[in-house]
């Protein structure tokens, strides 16, 4: 009995000393600590990915829209709030380009804002604004003014962007949106 005790003892002491071995809690063992849960295995393998991911310039927003109407509140660009990333072009000598944004409440409501400025000879610039909050996407090609320049920023001022019926806007806009668009090095 006496070398089984022994035997208990030592194997005790091994695993004792490997729960608190530096290298092993260091280095992100891939084996998940007793008691946890798998689900949140593969979002701490996803967070290296995504770092790892990232190409090119960053493309930014800042600025605030005050929108009333079916949906109300201040809105901006928030990083964590967007579901798709931030596409946009422009050429400041024919000024034309696009942008498409995701700006939020903060507090659960998004809205996508899509603004195209075809040339001159095709049409007019239009706003696309889309949300789930929305029973179906709103255009308009009045009530806001685009510019650009070298380093493509883009500059978005929504005069008073009424969107839906003119009578009863659905929607209304103001404020001025700049996005940030670094072209690829």
């Amino acid at each position: 009995m006496g070398s089984i005790t022994c035997a208990t003892m030592l194997a005790i002491a091994l695993v004792g000393c490997s729960k608190s071995s530096p290298d092993k809690s260091e280095s992100g063992s891939a084996a998940p600590p007793a008691g946890s849960a798998k689900p949140s295995e593969p979002a701490a393998k996803a967070e290296p990915t995504e770092s790892a991911t990232v190409v090119g310039p960053t493309k930014t927003a800042s600025g605030t829209l005050e929108v009333s109407g079916a949906i109300t509140g201040s809105f901006e660009w928030r990083k964590k709030d967007q579901k798709s990333p931030i596409s946009c072009a422009w050429d400041a000598a024919k000024e034309i380009g696009s942008t498409r944004v995701d700006v939020s409440d903060g507090a659960g409501k998004l809205i996508t804002l899509g603004i195209d400025v075809p040339p001159s000879d095709l049409g007019l610039p239009r706003l696309d604004v889309m949300s789930k909050d929305l029973p179906a996407p709103l255009k308009t090609s009045f009530g806001f003014n685009v510019s650009g320049d070298d380093t493509v920023l883009i500059t978005v001022k929504f005069i008073d962007a009424k969107l839906g019926d003119e009578k009863k806007p659905d929607l209304t806009i103001k404020g001025t949106l700049e996005v940030s668009c670094p072209r690829k090095k």
